[in-house]
């Protein structure tokens, strides 16, 4: 049996895939391969007849569950709204229209599923967090023009943030009047396997909110990346999945006052930097992640140049971070533990 992605856009068909995966698991379903072609993903299932509703109704009253529990509850003239910090409330969207928005039409989707009525019309907008080409913020450098949201169906709707939900790190910072939203979505570049696929969770952290005091590190990217794969996840997961191929696919979704904007859209090897940090942490667990937090806590200048090293295949700029790293007093195994990883890598 097969099921494929209906092909809106990269971004947003890879969320509904790992949407797909999750509801087909939450099934019983224990043997799938997860492959793309073009802007489509594909599942293929050994299985000839599986229900995939009952999987989506359980991952929804999981996910509703956490929102309602953690939630804050606030009156307002529409009644009572429910506002929390996971992902499909206001720990993913900069826009406090979809933070009660979402989860109601989550719940309403739930409920439909439950009375066998999913409607199959396209009334739901596509959120930037999903989608960052779907709205007017996207500069226009990006080759994106202004317009209404793309919409989607209550089917497709909801396993994109299921997919979302379970499989795609992000991180939440606050900084004064400004919120900014770093998002990874974890691209697979060969056909993976259920295992794998399922590896991925440990790379997600169900609520993850920062506020910027000194560490103005989290602003950059890249560097947010680093550490929040330091702090989320293990190495059996490591070992798993840095034996195939991934990209992140990562953007920023902005919002300074009432001003939002999607900044810093880009696709970058996570395979090499997984690999680097499940080197280092087999070797030396307890001073890899303190060796992390200092490089980004100290200088923002020499922990770019180290991780744009490891991403760019760059071991000039390994070295000339590493000779700043001996400033601050990392520990001399984890230099040569660097050092080794990437004569054995390349």
């Amino acid at each position: 049996m097969k099921f494929e992605t209906p092909g809106y856009s990269e971004i947003l068909d890879l969320y509904i895939a790992y949407g797909m995966v999750e509801c087909l698991v939450r099934e019983g379903v224990e043997d799938l391969k997860l492959f793309q072609m073009g802007d489509k993903y594909y599942i293929v299932v050994k299985e000839s007849d599986v229900n995939i509703m009952d999987g989506m109704l359980d991952a929804l009253e999981d996910m509703l569950s956490l929102h309602k529990a953690i939630g804050k509850y606030v009156s307002s003239k529409e009644g009572v709204k429910i506002i929390s910090d996971v992902d499909f409330s206001a720990g993913a969207n900069i826009n406090n229209v979809y933070w009660d928005g979402i989860p109601k039409t989550l719940e309403k989707i739930k409920e439909s599923i439950k009375k066998g009525k999913l409607f199959t019309k396209k009334n739901n907008a596509v959120p930037l967090t999903l989608m960052p080409t779907a709205g007017k913020y996207m500069p226009k450098n990006y080759g994106v023009k202004s317009g209404n949201p793309i919409k989607i169906d209550d089917f497709n709707y909801a396993l994109a943030w299921i997919g979302f939900h379970y499989y795609t790190p992000y991180i939440n910072i606050l900084d004064n009047k400004a919120t900014y939203v770093h998002i990874y979505a974890i691209k697979p570049l060969e056909k993976l396997e259920v295992i794998e696929i399922l590896a991925l969770k440990d790379l997600k952290k169900k609520i993850n909110k920062y506020q910027i005091k000194t560490d103005k590190f989290f602003v950059n990217k890249k560097l947010a990346l680093l550490y929040h794969l330091t702090h989320a996840e293990s190495i059996g997961a490591l070992e798993i999945i840095t034996k195939k191929n991934f990209s992140v696919i990562g953007y920023t979704l902005e919002k300074i006052n009432n001003n939002q904007a999607v900044r810093s859209y880009g696709e970058y090897d996570l395979s090499k930097l997984m690999d680097f940090l499940w080197n280092l942490k087999s070797i030396d667990f307890y001073n890899t992640i303190k060796f992390v937090d200092t490089i980004l806590k100290s200088d923002i200048e020499v922990s770019t140049t180290l991780i744009d090293g490891i991403l760019y295949d760059d071991l000039d700029a390994i070295y000339s971070a590493i000779r700043e790293l001996k400033i601050v007093r990392i520990p001399p195994s984890i230099i040569q533990s660097i050092l080794e990883w990437f004569r054995n890598f390349y």
